[in-house]
């Protein structure tokens, strides 16, 4: 096998369906667990905009998979400025502060993909989680919110977990 076996270097969780997010303001149940993995790539791909959002996307840490006691993180993103065929190109890293990403149609208009990447050594720095920094570490659950206006906008969110700690061929469950 040449590349990167996802199925069994990593681990792939489904966060949130394709579907409509319209009015959403709290954090995507489940979040996930680094545990046991080096990097979390999330995919957040929108689809069809009724109207264009001009909220925010933030990263938090998480005592539990529900997302217990959430406190937001910084991270670091790049962004698919054209959705639609052909226009499959990032943009080069962004920072995005603990306020998160602030939606505008330049880096979420519709048919796009943001993709958030952080290390698990993130999760421990002193940076990282106000209070939670260094306590739970990568031992924390990491969860994502997106809001959203009231029209009905469409989107999806894949988390793919690399550098696994024990590599296998089915490997648990990083949402519970």
């Amino acid at each position: 096998m040449q590349g990167f076996n996802i199925s069994e270097a990593g681990h792939i969780a489904l966060l949130l369906p394709p579907q409509s997010i319209s009015g959403g303001t709290g954090l995507i149940n489940p979040a996930f667990s680094m545990k046991g993995y080096k990097h979390a790539s999330i995919a957040i791909a929108s689809g069809a905009e009724a109207t264009q959002d001009t909220s925010t996307i933030t990263l938090s840490l998480c005592s539990s998979a529900a997302g217990a006691n959430p406190v937001a993180i910084p991270f670091s993103y790049y962004f698919q400025a054209l959705g639609g065929a052909g226009h499959d190109v990032l943009s080069g890293i962004n920072n995005a502060t603990s306020a998160g990403i602030a939606l505008a149609a330049g880096d979420w208009p519709p048919n796009s993909l943001i993709v958030i990447e952080i290390d698990a050594d993130e999760l421990s720095a002193a940076t990282a989680g106000g209070a939670l920094a260094g306590s739970l570490g990568v031992d924390s659950y990491v969860g994502i919110t997106i809001g959203s206006p009231s029209a009905v906008d469409m989107a999806c969110v894949i988390v793919v977990l690399s550098g696994a700690r024990y590599e296998q061929v089915s490997s648990p469950s990083v949402t519970v």
